[in-house]
């Protein structure tokens, strides 16, 4: 199945066109979505929405949260059928992550020249999904996890990256350069924990840190935490050594990513 077009080579599919709608709505929308959200944002009717839903989740190109949301299940951790055993076990240990920072926490990975989020945990007090998604997929210089992401980029992909996504100043503490950049990730090179400050949101400071990295840029994955910016420094290191503590249960579960051979003989 191909992202970018999820209804390829699905003979019989009723309505490809709204479902393709759908689905498109979903990879942009990291937050999810509610069947009402998806309806406003595609004309669909509600009850014609609810139909198609049931046809998503089957085929696995989404999930439905226990929160009502709809979420896009990208391919980055696997095959469409591993990846909802894989996010089962991750959502445990961003939801202890978040209640024992009282952080808000993401793992985020970037597809398609953007910054995306593969799952998220939020506890009250901390910032939300919700209040950053509209700029996220352009923020990959300005938030924690999109740092670590570039980290792992040799440095000539990085800054093709980089010059395509633009540098999109969202606050005035945003890194306006490629050097700017590459600076950042030199001071975060020894600790292995990247770090911004108001650079997303004059009011939220993140931590991030690599979780995987291969041969593919989409296979590289990161985990970041966000709080608010005027809570103590103390409060922030403990979160930075709490979030070290997630990274070492995360890396069995999310498990190597696949060589170039394996790619070679899946046809990937």
């Amino acid at each position: 199945m191909s992202a970018s077009n999820p209804t390829a080579a699905v003979p019989g599919l009723r309505s490809p066109d709204r479902t393709l709608r759908l689905v498109e709505q979903l990879s942009r929308s990291p937050q999810g979505l509610t069947a009402k959200q998806l309806a406003r944002r595609t004309d669909i009717p509600v009850k014609t929405v609810y139909h198609h839903l049931r046809t998503i989740i089957d085929r696995r190109w989404a999930w439905r949260g226990a929160d009502g949301r709809h979420y896009f299940l990208p391919d980055v951790l696997g095959s469409a059928a591993d990846v909802t055993a894989r996010l089962d076990r991750v959502r445990p240990v961003l939801r202890r992550l978040a209640a024992d920072t009282g952080c808000g926490v993401f793992l985020t990975s970037l597809r398609d020249g953007q910054l995306i989020v593969l799952a998220h945990s939020e506890i009250t007090g901390a910032p939300r999904l919700d209040d950053i998604a509209d700029g996220l997929p352009e923020a990959t210089h300005a938030t924690a996890g999109g740092l670590a992401l570039l980290a792992a980029l040799p440095a000539d992909r990085r800054h093709r990256y980089l010059k395509a996504a633009g540098l999109r100043p969202f606050t005035g503490q945003t890194a306006r350069s490629q050097d700017e950049v590459d600076d950042e990730l030199h001071r975060a090179a020894a600790t292995g924990v990247y770090t911004e400050h108001g650079q997303c949101r004059s009011d939220t400071t993140c931590s991030g840190v690599l979780v995987r990295t291969g041969p593919r840029t989409s296979d590289n994955l990161a985990l970041a935490t966000a709080m608010r910016i005027d809570l103590p420094d103390v409060r922030r290191r403990t979160a930075d050594r709490l979030l070290r503590l997630a990274l070492a249960d995360l890396v069995p579960i999310l498990g190597p990513a696949p060589t170039p051979d394996e790619l070679a003989r899946s046809g990937s």
